[in-house]
């Protein structure tokens, strides 16, 4: 049986004001958004400047509002070859991936210098950048490079419906020379960033995805 590749399309946060009153109800308390947020969505991108803050606490919130099937991504934007920059970034995410488990599906890793590692704490990378590549998968976009642990990422979503077709089309196809895993249905996140994200446009992206079947 052939392999169908299902897209989960997540955003660059789930922490966007302009949602209030749009997609979070107006009376929604904000420790709930997460809960609210993976209702829709079935992974995020949580930015560095976010996640770097997060207390224990924090964390433990974060951890029960979410179940088993939600998955997170952890932006890194100063990533140096042989690993993470500084110790305080090394202790937050061994911290985050403790109590997070196996909801940490990975990192996104923005370099410019060569970074060669293919996993960071026992989990996938992929790597963003405009001239280096890690082994295996690839994909070519806005001028920039996605390679390592397929995922995909644009900091702007096309506002057309044929636009954003053909975007999912181009990165599923990069998809079929990649043995993911033994599975009969693969999933693979679409990550749409950007500090502002337009959640009507998303919700159009998701039903684009599933009408191109994936």
């Amino acid at each position: 049986m052939a392999r169908q590749i299902t897209l989960q399309v997540g955003t660059n946060g789930w922490e966007h004001d302009e949602w209030l009153g749009v997609f979070y109800p107006d009376d929604l308390p904000e420790s709930w958004r997460l809960d609210y947020f993976s209702n829709a969505f079935n992974v995020v991108l949580v930015p560095q400047q976010a996640w770097l803050s997060w207390s224990q606490e924090t964390l433990q919130t974060i951890a029960e509002s979410v179940g088993s099937d939600f998955g997170f991504y952890f932006a890194l934007h100063d990533a140096f070859e042989g690993g993470v920059k500084n110790e305080k970034t090394v202790l937050q995410l061994n911290a985050i991936v403790s109590v997070l488990g196996a909801n940490v599906l990975g990192f996104v890793v923005w370099s410019e210098k060569a970074f060669t590692l293919p996993t960071l704490l026992q989990r996938p990378v992929t790597l963003i950048s405009t001239q280096h590549r890690l082994p295996g998968w690839s994909w070519k976009n806005e001028g920039v490079w996605l390679s390592g642990h397929p995922l995909g990422f644009v900091s702007m979503l096309p506002k057309e419906g044929k636009a954003q077709a053909k975007l999912l089309t181009e990165f599923v196809e990069s998809l079929s020379s990649v043995i993911l895993d033994d599975s009969d249905i693969i999933s693979v996140a679409f990550i749409v960033g950007g500090n502002s994200v337009d959640i009507q446009q998303m919700a159009n992206l998701k039903t684009i995805g599933e009408l191109l079947g994936h």
